[in-house]
């Protein structure tokens, strides 16, 4: 495929009710984290969690300041994936994209990248807020939070799987 450099040959992939739904669910989910962090900063210890091993045990600890590793990480996650979002000619769809099937390998592989940023930006605001608490996640949290990653890219890989066949 030849390397597609300016916009008339950009692939466009429509942005639907799900995809702004969703954008705007992160960015609502970003702020109100910044928001909860400046509005508890002044009740948090000089000494917090960091780092959760595996069962959710607390195995590292840092400054009060240290709070705000996570919420910059989603924000920068967040606009990482955007850019990936918004440049389908980035992509590498793992199957064959014909003129037949290309909009709708497109629509779930953009389908895919949108939900998996809910879930980092989910993912990122939770471990952000929790770690206000001084408390263990649980062993319930790494289980969950991988299940949420990948039954997503499971789910969406059949699709498009089912979708370069047809």
């Amino acid at each position: 495929m030849q390397s597609m450099t300016n916009r008339e040959n950009e692939i466009q992939v429509s942005v639907t009710r799900y995809h702004k739904f969703i954008n705007y669910l992160c960015v609502f989910l970003q702020a109100g984290t910044f928001l909860y962090l400046l509005f508890v900063w002044n009740r948090l210890p000089d000494r917090i969690p960091t780092h959760y091993n595996g069962i959710g045990e607390i195995d590292g600890y840092g400054t009060r300041f240290t709070i705000w590793i996570c919420p910059v990480a989603m924000i920068l996650m967040y606009q990482l994936t955007g850019l990936v979002e918004r440049h389908p000619s980035w992509w590498n769809t793992g199957v064959t994209v014909t003129k037949t099937n290309a909009a709708r390998v497109y629509g779930i592989v953009k389908n895919m990248i949108v939900t998996l940023k809910f879930v980092l930006v989910l993912t990122f605001a939770y471990l952000s807020v929790w770690t206000t608490t001084g408390r263990n996640l649980g062993a319930w949290f790494t289980p969950v939070s991988l299940s949420a990653v990948f039954l997503p890219i499971i789910i969406f890989l059949v699709l498009l799987f089912k979708a370069a066949k047809e």
